[in-house]
This record gives C-alpha cells, sequence and structure tokens, in this order.
C-alpha cells in the first residue's frame, strides 16, 4: 500500500465523519468500550498520529504498520499521572471487562500504584484502538487502490 492511499484513508478519519455513523466499518472494528463523545477526539488523534508514521514512498503491508502500535501505544502513557489518571476516568476505561482481561494479559508489569494501573488500562485501550484505526485505513486503501486501478 502506498503512503498518498493510506493518508487519504486517515484524512477521512475526521469530526465531520466520526459522530453521524458514515464510518460504520470503522466503528465495527472499534471495542465497544470505544463509545461516546470523549471518544471521538481519541480516534482522530490516534489517526492523526498515524499520518505521523507514514512518512516515505515506500509500500506499506497491514504487519509493516502493526509493528508500531506498541510503540504508539506507549507513547499515550508518557504523560503526567494526572492527565493519564484523567483520560481513564474520562474514558471509562475501568468499566470494561474486556479490558480488564488484556491488562491481565500483560502480566505484572504495572508498579503496583493506581497510576501504574491506569496506565495499563490507558495502554491497552490505546493498543486497541491504534490497530482498529490502521485496519480500517488499510483496507480503505486497499479498495481506493483498486477502483484507481480499475
Amino acid at each position: 500500500m502506498n503512503k498518498d492511499h493510506l493518508i487519504a484513508a486517515l484524512d477521512e478519519i475526521n469530526a465531520a465523519n466520526l459522530p453521524g455513523g458514515t464510518m460504520g466499518a470503522l466503528w465495527d472494528k472499534l471495542p465497544d468500550y470505544v463509545a461516546g463523545g470523549n471518544w471521538i477526539g481519541e480516534i482522530i488523534d490516534a489517526a492523526n498520529r498515524w499520518k505521523d508514521y507514514i512518512y516515505d514512498d515506500k509500500d506499506y503491508s497491514l504487519d509493516d504498520l502493526t509493528d508500531y502500535i506498541g510503540e504508539l501505544a506507549n507513547g499515550e502513557c508518557e504523560d503526567y499521572y494526572s492527565n493519564i489518571n484523567k483520560r481513564v476516568q474520562d474514558l471509562s476505561l475501568w468499566a470494561y471487562p474486556e479490558l480488564d482481561y488484556a491488562v491481565a494479559e500483560l502480566g505484572n508489569t504495572g508498579d503496583g500504584t493506581l497510576t501504574g494501573l491506569n496506565s495499563l488500562y490507558l495502554y491497552s485501550a490505546m493498543d486497541s484502538l491504534y490497530r482498529a484505526v490502521i485496519e480500517y485505513a488499510y483496507e480503505r486503501a486497499e479498495l481506493e487502490s483498486e477502483l484507481a486501478n480499475a
């Protein structure tokens, strides 16, 4: 997949398209806990951050792109503890068993503090978010590429 098609697909993920349900394919990829107005900004931010990782004219495979997910999700946790804790609360990340399981799969990597635990919840949520956004954009870019070559 080339840069231009991926960037165009990521550009479609914006405030005008997300709330009205016009991006059903993206919403279908997102975990159930990604719901509500607080998530709109998170989804848009994720799409914009992905654009920073697509910077040259090489062809990307989905595997190439998913290699960056951990780095992107970890970057979300490199913030002041008060911001991490606020985001976990604002996004209601503590309310979903799906995230409990994802955090448990990470193992005992926390530092035993509430902030450490909140960081794990934020990491797990952002991992899923970045994965869904790039899978959507990649599929959308593939479709556009096929139409352009038809």
